[in-house]
């Protein structure tokens, strides 16, 4: 049982006279006492923060528990009320360079956020060219237009003289039957906010004047990444038709007339238009049970011509509302969340999730029901030796550290021979991943052998790993770099095991019981939590991380060690970052459904067989996805990481809560294939355990299911295990010793009640591409063609177009065209952080020479050269940016 430390008995014996004592909150927070709301809608009240409901009962407050049944509470004082913290008021890191004022006073310019799926655009000019120079990418122009008249919706081809006395502010526009859209359609929306004078329909895009000035236009994709069939789709039991999102839409049926419910999508986002968000607000509080967040929304509201009556949609961050839609469609059972207003799911794909909000509200608040996983550990119960089926095991782990930990040295540490050309410390980065095991193998073992595992371990953290001079400093923070883990300029991979190293620290001091090394130290350590810096709103949390070992346990490591030396800030901030990347282990397991009903997605390859979210990547290309058989071919088959150094008991204990049968069926399928292929031909082997990359198929079954101990020898008996290093054995035998339905926790930390402090943005200090469906990209390449160079054109990474455009970002990716303010060219484009959420561009103008083309005019398919009325160079760049 893992004892705990002065400083937190302290606490936790001073939590009933703490509690009266504490400081009010900050000036200007708020205390914890608004209802709470399910995803139902209905209020009920706070329940006491102590309270402890089993994990599959409904609980009065929406149906989601608030801990584990076992988890039983054996705080000293355990009569004591919450602890009342004050946390630290924090600012953003980085100060915002404009404001959405700047965006309707410049002449020209570009609004994105990650809140909306629209682009606004301002122009002062009154004439306005939208999806111009699509032929550069060797696409088509748009081929339909939908305009709303007084007489009803009516539809328009390229070259027909348009109706411009248009009874609402949209227009819509769909590519049907145009170059190279052949494989799907995305009808294009429009918004004004000014009754144009003429609209034109032609190859060169749609033409828009007005009698002043175009003022605010948004652009969005109607139904956000979904790309629809261009035939009707066949009739299928199926509830996913492989034919392009299963909706019940075809363009090509609207040759004659817009359906009804198409027209009133149209006019439910131009009303979204006039109350767009530039900016979430959010903070964070813990209250209990509960991790709290809290959005607060900021808009830019622009009257119409219409006068449309704007509508707030205050949008949950799209992979949060990815695991509030895979609760409602795909879970057995819902991830533990609730709300303070009734959600609303607006139909909206986005990569990183659907689009869900509230409607009519500038606050939106939520609450995680997680924090017991950091407040409760579990007790270890150490068989007997001479137990028939487990005595076995217990011994075999004994005898290999009393083996590998002789003298008491901490040079023993190293698992590596030197021999080779990486070696004892030379694989540091590797050894210090599976050195974890070691801490958690030491309650197992003889007192003698402990004592000499306790001098290895604490002399190998003080001798080595607490040393400044291992690390790599980038900005404020360190960097864990050795052989095969890297930086090239960012946190990389260098970063991730930098946040490891937090895990590894916990369970080795939590074994040798040496916390004044952590208060010693709580400086550099705090420089190695990087997993918040790799957030965003929209991703809601770490970017570019298959491997769950690396998702939550280091946050949940960083919470508990903060709390140890007292740092109250740094333990709500650690519970707040492990509640966000929780979400993620839940949508990496039931999230990919979504995604296959929503097909295709970034491929024609319709996806087969099991299929998981792995990396989430920025900019369009969101949630990346494959499994054993999809797709055919990739570069690395990320599914294989997924469970790579996953260790964490508390982990594993929410997926035993919420994610049980999940679960057990991916373990089921990973041991079937094992059978089929052979052990050695699957990376996840149910015989070899490599404690810093990939667990057994026998360890994960043994953390994440009910089976119990004989169930899991009789699958893989002891004398077929295949462990080479002591961590390898001790994870194996310590997982095995663990294993079962029934487990007894312990309460660590004692329940805490703070008031709201500023989240996330605290510690972003880089601009994120602020876009959910549409990428906004500028030709910075003087080379490019004359006309393409500084209009911004809206993209989709993740589908390369016909002709590739050469000499700027937006050259290989699909393109919905530039956008150009007829009879000016930007000489210089701005690139301005507005806020986390949101990202500006200013545009300077010039008027156009008199003798150049016609703005949009410049068409080049299949050609590397610009066309010879063009001011630019015959010859574009050799190479792709």
């Amino acid at each position: 049982m893992t004892k705990l430390a002065p400083p937190c008995l302290a606490l936790l014996l001073l939590a009933g006279t703490l509690s009266a004592q504490s400081p009010a909150p900050a000036p200007g927070s708020d205390r914890l006492n608004e209802p709470r709301t399910s995803v139902s809608g209905e209020s009920s009240p706070a329940p006491a923060a102590t309270s402890s409901p089993s994990p599959t009962a409904p609980s009065s407050a929406g149906g989601y528990p608030s801990a584990p049944s076992s988890m039983e509470d054996t705080s000293p004082s355990p009569s004591a009320k919450t602890l009342e913290i004050c946390l630290t008021a924090q600012q953003p890191k980085l100060a915002a360079t404009a404001t959405p004022q700047d965006f309707l006073n410049h002449p020209f310019a570009v609004l994105s956020s990650q809140l909306s799926p629209a682009v606004l655009v301002h122009s002062s000019q009154p004439k306005l060219n939208l999806f111009a120079n699509l032929a550069a990418w060797g696409l088509g122009s748009p081929t339909h237009l939908a305009v709303p008249t007084s007489a009803g919706v009516k539809l328009f081809a390229p070259d027909q003289p348009i109706d411009t006395s248009l009874s609402e502010s949209w227009l819509l526009c769909w590519f049907a039957g145009s170059q190279k859209w052949d494989l799907w359609d995305v009808p294009v929306l429009v918004v004004l906010q000014h009754k144009p004078t003429a609209i034109q329909l032609s190859a060169q895009g749609l033409e828009l004047s007005f009698p002043a000035q175009a003022g605010v236009v948004a652009v969005m994709p109607l139904f956000g990444y979904d790309k629809l069939p261009l035939t009707p789709a066949a009739p299928t039991d199926s509830p996913a038709p492989p034919n392009l999102a299963g909706r019940n839409q075809s363009t090509q049926s609207w040759q004659t007339t817009l359906p009804p419910d198409v027209a009133a999508r149209c006019r439910y986002f131009s009303r979204l238009v006039r109350a767009y968000p530039v900016y979430c607000h959010e903070q964070f509080a813990l209250d209990g049970s509960d991790v709290v967040i809290r959005f607060n929304f900021q808009w830019l509201q622009t009257p119409d011509d219409w006068h449309t009556p704007p509508l707030k949609l205050a949008p949950l961050p799209p992979t949060l509302g990815l695991a509030w839609w895979a609760g409602q469609h795909s879970a057995k059972r819902p991830f533990p969340v609730v709300f303070d207003a009734p959600l609303k799911d607006i139909d909206l794909m986005t990569p990183y999730g659907p689009l869900v909000g509230a409607e009519g509200v500038d606050q939106l608040t939520l609450r995680l029901a997680v924090m017991p996983y950091v407040q409760f550990a579990p007790v270890v119960a150490v068989p007997a030796p001479d137990d028939p089926l487990l005595g076995p095991v217990l011994n075999r782990l004994r005898q290999t550290m009393d083996q590998k930990f002789k003298t008491g040295s901490w040079e023993e540490i190293w698992d590596h021979e030197l021999s080779a050309s990486y070696g004892g410390p030379g694989l540091y980065c590797w050894q210090v991943m599976n050195d974890r095991w070691y801490g958690l193998a030491m309650p197992f073992v003889t007192e003698p052998v402990r004592a000499r595992m306790r001098s290895t371990l604490t002399g190998y953290l003080r001798q080595w790993v607490l040393k400044e001079e291992r690390f790599q400093p980038l900005k404020d923070m360190l960097l864990l770099v050795g052989p095969g883990i890297n930086t090239w300029g960012g946190y990389d991979d260098a970063g991730k095991f930098s946040a490891n190293l937090l895990d590894t620290i916990y369970h080795l001091v939590s074994a040798t019981e040496q916390w004044d090394l952590v208060a010693e130290h709580w400086p550099l350590l705090k420089r190695l939590f990087i997993t918040p810096l790799e957030a965003d709103w929209r991703g809601f949390g770490r970017y570019g991380i298959a491997e769950m070992g690396d998702e939550a346990p280091p946050a949940l490591a960083f919470a508990r060690l903060a709390w140890q030396v007292g740092d109250h800030d740094a333990y709500a901030y650690g519970c707040y970052v492990f509640a966000r990347e929780l979400v993620h282990h839940y949508v990496k397991q039931v999230g990919a459904e979504y995604f296959r009903r929503h097909q295709p997605y970034h491929s024609m390859e319709p996806m087969t067989g099991s299929v998981w979210l792995t990396n989430l990547w920025g900019e369009t290309a969101g949630w990346q996805i494959d499994g054993p058989d999809y797709p055919k071919e990739t570069g690395e088959r990320q599914s294989n990481n997924r469970w790579v150094r996953f260790s964490s008991y508390e982990v594993a204990r929410f997926y035993r809560d919420f994610l049980p049968a999940e679960v057990r069926a991916e373990m089921d399928e990973l041991t079937a294939r094992s059978h089929e292929l052979g052990d050695d031909k699957v990376f996840y082997q149910l015989r070899h355990d490599t404690a810093h990359i990939a667990p057994s198929l026998l360890r994960l079954r043994a953390m994440l299911t009910d089976e119990s101990p004989s169930t899991l020898l009789s699958l893989v008996p002891l004398a077929q295990w295949r462990v080479d290093l002591g961590a390898d054995v001790a994870a194996m035998a310590v997982s095995v010793m663990r294993a079962g339905p029934e487990q007894a926790w312990q309460r660590l930390i004692p329940d805490v009640r703070s008031n709201f402090v500023l989240g996330l943005e605290r510690g972003r200090d880089v601009w994120d591409d602020s876009l959910l469906d549409l990428a906004v990209r500028i030709p910075y390449e003087r080379r490019v063609y004359a006309r393409m160079r500084h209009y911004p054109a809206l993209c989709w990474f993740s589908w390369r177009s016909p002709f590739p455009v050469r000499g700027w970002p937006a050259g290989k990716t699909w393109s919905f065209g530039q956008i150009i303010p007829q009879d000016y060219v930007p000489q210089s484009v701005t690139d301005i952080y507005l806020n986390w959420t949101t990202r500006l561009w200013l545009f300077a103008l010039e008027p156009y020479p008199q003798d150049a083309p016609t703005p949009g005019s410049e068409t080049a398919p299949g050609s590397d050269t610009a066309p010879a009325s063009s001011t630019a160079p015959a010859t574009l760049p050799a190479t792709d940016p």
